[in-house]
């Protein structure tokens, strides 16, 4: 009998050996043995395969198809004033039901476990956010009509790889938004390394310093501060639009100093208002603080126009759109911003809870504000940001002694 072992490894790879691949590693994406990123991995490397030991790498790890067990696919993502994620590992049906309300969706289908052919992603966002994830290579479909709200597709245009499923998102955004990406391939967590051949010079290893996290980088909680320059039209109007200019110019480099110092991330800034990310509510509320302070020193020293601003923070869920936040936690914040009084830091409740434990911000009493958008009136608490006794530096012109005295804004 002829010895044909380690023999395979040497023998070509045929066309119909690469789809007889292919359609292998489908069954085993369809019974749940792999995930979408993992079965767009191997059929990647199937069809670049040059020999039959290329071939059998792919399925050599794959456990025996009758030891394969079901699990309950996963239909229903529902965020409700908060956030939901669904990511990692998991297994869905043909149907997909994402619904936001004034809250925020993140659905990555890169680790999914597919078993249909079609997968119909419904998605409903209602003042809040949907963002949905797939990876590179995955056909992607969407429709739907948007009322007061947005919907985006930002694909790679990249071939689909053969029998891999079709994802059709049906987009109902409702003064909301849904955004569809795809995304490289999650890294595998061990690769092989071919080993260098004798004589070779090793190459210099990678620089791994670690870039400083910001909160784009962060999932789950993320505290969203809006700032903006009180009553800025008239201004213009008193100054002209040269001297505002440069007003405003004097003001965002104030801004983006002290964001700096508080390890504030700048999402976007948008005429005389700018919208920051942080960590931690604690962060926001010291750079908020610091802000004020910064101003009024600045407005005590000059004799010219005054600049104010009004800021509001609320802390929550967010969705991630590029290097964008969406979803109800933005909405709060903003709203917050827009009805605090000149010099005044308005706070949520849940962003002064996060904040309480440091005991190093005082409160003025909780105060009930209608919020553009939203029916019922929410507590809202101004932060004391000079001290009523000995004071550091002297209130703004202006200014009302305690936060809690009402004030014409």
């Amino acid at each position: 009998m002829d010895d044909t072992s380690g023999s395979r490894s040497d023998l070509r790879a045929s066309d119909a050996e690469r789809e007889a691949v292919v359609e292998t590693l489908k069954e085993r994406t369809a019974d749940g043995t792999l995930t979408l990123d993992e079965f767009a991995m191997r059929v990647e490397r199937a069809l670049g395969g040059r020999y039959r030991s290329d071939l059998d790498a792919l399925l050599a790890d794959l456990p025996d198809r009758r030891a394969a067990t079901k699990r309950t696919p996963r239909h229903h993502v529902i965020a409700i004033m908060s956030g939901a994620n669904t990511k990692g590992r998991w297994r869905c049906g043909d149907r997909v039901t994402a619904i936001a309300v004034m809250g925020g969706c993140q659905i990555d289908f890169r680790g999914a476990e597919i078993t249909a052919a079609e997968v119909h992603v419904t998605a409903i966002a209602v003042m809040g956010g949907i963002h949905i994830v797939v990876p590179e290579g995955i056909e992607v479909t969407m429709d739907g009509l948007p009322i007061m709200g947005g919907r985006s597709m930002q694909v790679k245009d990249a071939p689909p790889l053969p029998g891999s499923p079709r994802i059709v998102v049906h987009a109902m955004p409702i003064m909301g938004g849904v955004t569809v990406q795809s995304r490289p391939r999650k890294q595998a967590r061990r690769s092989v390394t071919p080993p260098e051949p004798p004589g070779a010079v090793a190459a210099a290893p990678a620089d791994t310093t670690a870039v400083a996290e910001t909160p784009l980088a962060l999932d789950g909680t993320v505290t969203i501060m809006f700032s903006d320059v009180c009553d800025y039209s008239g201004i213009t109007e008193r100054l002209g639009d040269d001297a505002a200019h440069e007003l405003l110019r004097e003001h965002n480099e104030v801004i983006r100093g002290v964001i700096r110092a508080h390890g504030g991330h700048e999402v976007k800034s948008s005429g005389d208002g700018f919208m920051v990310a942080f960590a931690s509510a604690s962060r926001a509320l010291r750079c908020a603080v610091a802000l004020q302070q910064a101003f009024a020193e600045r407005n005590a020293a000059s004799p010219g126009e005054p600049i104010r601003v009004h800021i509001g923070i609320h802390a929550g869920d967010v969705v991630r759109e590029g290097d964008d936040f969406l979803g109800s936690t933005v909405i709060v914040a903003s709203r917050l911003a827009d009805a605090a009084g000149r010099d005044e830091i308005l706070v949520s409740s849940v962003a002064r809870e996060l904040a309480g434990g440091s005991r190093e911000f005082t409160f003025a009493a909780a105060r009930p504000v209608l919020l553009k958008g939203f029916h019922e009136a929410r507590q809202a608490y101004p932060v004391q940001w000079w001290p009523e006794e000995a004071p550091v530096i002297a209130p703004p012109r202006g200014v009302r002694k305690r936060a809690d005295e009402p004030e014409a804004v």
